[in-house]
């Protein structure tokens, strides 16, 4: 009769180096599984993490021995180009914009996943099911780039569809590409109908998870679908939520390069600049115009401290209210 693995449980008192190595050496068949994950993530985040240092230089694209005198000491300019960030005209605008579009898209997104899953998840046809998500993820494949193209032939002000429509009805054509207001409208729906798909998935996980016999219970006791979906879906999806929100709230002054500068092409020519100038198109044009790299890493930086504090502030105060839904 074949024994039973035994799980090796690392002890709770001692030193903390030696509790630590115990640990590792009891989880050590899982490291093959975390390995690939753990190598991408030295990659493409741990080795480039010197790059920091460009934001407290003064460095160009065109920098002679650009490695050799990443460490110089006398390259240092200390805070100037945060400074020139804080003081500059467009810090209010760009601010507004990365801030006011994510929080709508998080919401937006919030909504709209949990709204999708449970939605495929009340369909009898589990075939019906798969292929509407199969539907809803399909823009998520979609560059931006061929979403500016089906774009433009919708909002083309001398042959886009709208434009024929309007002109059909007799109304006068717009110029989409000059509107403002018309894009701070269409950013949220882009955003929605490509991303509605994807964020549903972990929602739809979900609900996959939770127990039958709660709903048979409910369905004896005389409660409906849609008070089965109040009383325990709901509840049962909150720490999927507030894990989502966690992290979105630690990107929420990112914001998606394709969606303000390429759907928009190239905000549309400069009139567009209202409503789609963020921080990363702030940090792109002036990379652009000046070859200042220094400038890019400050506001890089800026935005990553400001994320990381984000996720630890409101994780706290998740802890407060309710500490098991706290991610850490």
């Amino acid at each position: 009769m074949a024994k039973k693995a035994q799980i090796v449980k690392p002890p709770k008192h001692g030193p903390w180096y030696k509790r630590m190595i115990q640990a590792i050496y009891a989880d050590r068949m899982y490291f093959p599984l975390i390995l690939p994950g753990f190598i991408l993530i030295f990659l493409f985040s741990y080795l480039p993490m010197p790059g920091i240092l460009l934001a407290f230089q003064n460095r160009s694209m065109a920098s002679p021995n650009f490695f050799v005198n990443l460490f110089n000491p006398l390259a240092w300019t200390g805070f100037s180009h945060f400074m020139a960030y804080f003081q500059s005209p467009a810090l209010w605008l760009t601010l507004r914009n990365t801030i006011g579009y994510n929080l709508i898209f998080l919401s937006l997104g919030l909504i709209g996943g949990v709204f999708v899953a449970i939605a495929a998840s009340e369909l009898w046809s589990k075939r019906r099911a798969k292929l509407y998500q199969s539907i809803a993820m399909f823009p998520a494949f979609l560059s931006w780039v061929i979403i500016s193209y089906v774009l433009f032939s919708l909002l083309s002000p001398n042959y886009g569809v709208f434009n024929s429509i309007l002109e059909f009805f007799g109304f006068e054509p717009v110029n989409w590409y000059m509107s403002d207001i018309a894009w701070a409208f269409l950013f949220p729906f882009l955003v929605l109908w490509k991303g509605v798909g994807i964020g549903s998935i972990y929602y739809f996980a979900a609900i996959a998870g939770i127990d039958q016999e709660m709903y048979e219970s409910a369905t004896i006791d005389g409660a409906t679908r849609f008070k089965q979906i109040i009383h325990i879906t709901l509840p049962m999806l909150k720490p999927t939520m507030i894990i989502m929100t966690i992290l979105g709230l630690g990107g929420i002054i990112r914001t998606d390069f394709g969606l303000f500068y390429v759907a928009t092409r190239q905000m549309g020519g400069g009139m567009l600049y209202n409503s789609a100038v963020t921080i990363d198109i702030y940090t792109y044009s002036m990379l652009t115009s000046s070859g200042n790299l220094s400038v890019g890493s400050a506001v890089g930086l800026f935005q990553s401290v400001v994320g990381l504090l984000m996720i630890i502030g409101v994780n706290a105060i998740i802890r407060k209210v309710d500490r098991e839904s706290a991610v850490f």
